[in-house]
């Protein structure tokens, strides 16, 4: 069994693991989320990023059960509570706004004097919708499924410091840090996922 052979077992295992635990929600609308994510979009062949962790062929899926693993741990940890259905449902979806997003280029490179062309990922400058990267995760769950306001606030949240830069964002940021404590763990999950558990492919 060659390395492709051996990714695609492991991708077809984390998305059967993920349909799973998003059909255990037993949200409303979660059917057709989920047929959304199988029939209309590449979410589970999609990268989580083009240059940095899980840039490789199912690595948007993996991701989002690694956070998923890391979510949970950190909650038991600190013995913070938040409703099992409410883990899983800002673990798996709060990338969603990475379906349909990456694309794969050809370009040439020269390999010791000799130029050859490979494939690379890079990310499509015109998404359908114009928000920043959490807003439009949010806007595309919600128009499958509802959100609780936890679960809205820890997505919108779940880049920390990086994911706006102006004042009001940074205060309102540690408002919800300090009312809402799951709300950190949960960059903490990502951070952790993206930087400790996934690795960087090189093409």
């Amino acid at each position: 069994m060659n390395i492709d052979q051996i990714r695609a077992e492991v991708n077809a295992a984390q998305k059967s693991e993920f349909i799973s635990l998003l059909r255990s929600t037993e949200r409303d609308g979660v059917e057709n989320l989920i047929d959304y994510l199988e029939n209309k979009s590449d979410f589970f062949t999609a990268p989580a990023a083009s240059k940095f962790h899980n840039n490789f062929e199912g690595g948007l899926c993996e991701h989002s059960l690694n956070v998923y693993r890391n979510f949970t741990g950190l909650l038991q940890m600190k013995n913070v509570e938040l409703d099992e259905k409410s883990i899983i449902i800002t673990s798996l979806l709060h990338d969603l706004c990475k379906c349909n997003y990456y694309l794969k280029e050809e370009r040439n490179r020269k390999v010791d004097g000799v130029w050859e062309t490979y494939t690379q990922w890079t990310t499509n400058k015109s998404p359908a919708l114009p928000l920043p990267h959490a807003s439009r995760s949010i806007k595309m769950i919600k128009s499958y499924i509802p959100l609780k306001f936890i679960e809205e606030l820890t997505i919108f949240y779940h880049m920390g410091p990086y994911g706006g830069e102006d004042y009001e964002y940074r205060n309102m940021m540690q408002l919800a840090f300090e009312k809402y404590p799951s709300t950190i763990l949960f960059y903490l999950a990502d951070t952790m996922s993206s930087y400790v558990d996934e690795e960087i492919t090189e093409e």
